[in-house]
């Protein structure tokens, strides 16, 4: 009977990755757009594209939290479920352990892939069945990876899990509705974890929940990356939750990454004009402090018409004519630390 949390024997496609000199997913140009289309009474056509993620590059490496930040509707959800394949992209490509994920291939390689990525999104009611108990809602991943384990086996590994996350035997046995949200985050948690997983993307966790319980599912979040050497990318609003969970941050803009360093110095020595209007909006907890506040003029422009050149010129204090008509590329300033913009502040 399987009663531990040792990894499963995988088919060996992984065999010439190196952690120590690859990253373990890298996001290469990486387009989603989504078609607008005209209705008629025979005819349909494509009038538009809603450029939801437009030219993304980032990387995460083996056992790191990368915590990826900007306004709602920047693409940061939609990067994440392309990441996971629950999305085709439109244009550019994604490794996983040095191999693409969407290029052609076998049934067999396909889930020893899935099996690695994993997602917890961020409002655990709709991501539950209601329909179903919490035993049957875990179990679902094993019967589709590992339909060869009985089903004592499986009942056993659920209630493993449930116990790692917090939840007791009987809790199996209940419905979604009977639990209240830091318990149903717990859940989805605990259903992202259950097949063993290297990399799970956590799409605002915490921003439906008490804060009491926001320090609960964190800390929770972090014992369970030590425990099982898993990989987060961690999408949040909240820059002090980035800054405490995150070992490097990349901050998106309009479908574009527009900065991306290690956690310590992009707190330190902010280089994107876009970044440091972000920092300077965080509270601070001592009213002593005065904060010089920027505020942005304008709202952010709609992705199906993204303006030309840098997509934050529009709204930047720092914009010259250049802005306007060509856009930055994501240049390494210093050793780790990615920015796109003309004249960032460093």
């Amino acid at each position: 009977m399987v009663s531990t949390f040792e990894e499963y024997e995988a088919i060996d496609m992984f065999s010439e990755w190196n952690p120590k000199t690859q990253p373990i997913i890298n996001l290469i140009d990486l387009k989603k757009w989504f078609p607008i289309s005209e209705q008629s009474i025979l005819f349909s056509r494509v009038v538009a594209q809603i450029k939801a993620v437009d030219g993304v590059n980032l990387f995460l490496n083996k056992g790191e939290t990368l915590g990826l930040v900007g306004e709602s509707g920047c693409g940061k959800s939609t990067t994440a479920r392309v990441t996971v394949k629950l999305e085709e992209p439109t244009e550019g490509s994604i490794y996983f352990k040095g191999i693409d994920i969407f290029q052609p291939m076998t049934r067999e390689e396909e889930l020893a892939i899935k099996r690695q990525l994993q997602m917890v999104f961020q409002d655990p009611y709709s991501s539950l069945n209601p329909r179903r108990m919490v035993l049957d809602l875990i179990k679902e991943p094993f019967d589709i990876h590992f339909p060869d384990m009985t089903y004592e086996e499986k009942e056993t590994r659920v209630l493993e899990i449930l116990a790692k996350v917090g939840l007791e035997d009987y809790h199996a046995l209940r419905y979604p509705h009977e639990f209240s949200g830091g318990q149903r985050q717990r859940i989805g948690i605990a259903r992202a974890l259950a097949i063993h997983p290297e990399v799970i993307l956590l799409d605002e966790p915490v921003s439906a929940l008490d804060v009491s319980v926001q320090a609960q599912i964190l800390n929770l979040l972090h014992d369970l990356q030590i425990e099982f050497n898993l990989t987060y990318m961690f999408i949040a609003h909240d820059l002090s939750v980035i800054k405490h969970v995150s070992d490097r941050v990349a901050v998106m803009y309009l479908g574009k990454i527009m900065e991306m360093s290690p956690t310590g110095e992009l707190f330190r020595k902010t280089a994107h004009p876009y970044s440091v209007s972000l920092l300077s909006a965080i509270p601070r907890p001592d009213p002593r402090i005065k904060m010089d506040r920027i505020i942005l003029e304008g709202d952010v422009p709609s992705p199906v018409n993204p303006p030309p050149g840098c997509p934050f010129h529009p709204r930047c204090y720092k914009v010259q004519e250049i802005c306007s008509k060509v856009s930055p590329p994501l240049d390494e300033l210093e050793p780790g630390h990615f920015v796109a913009c003309h004249f960032p502040e460093i």
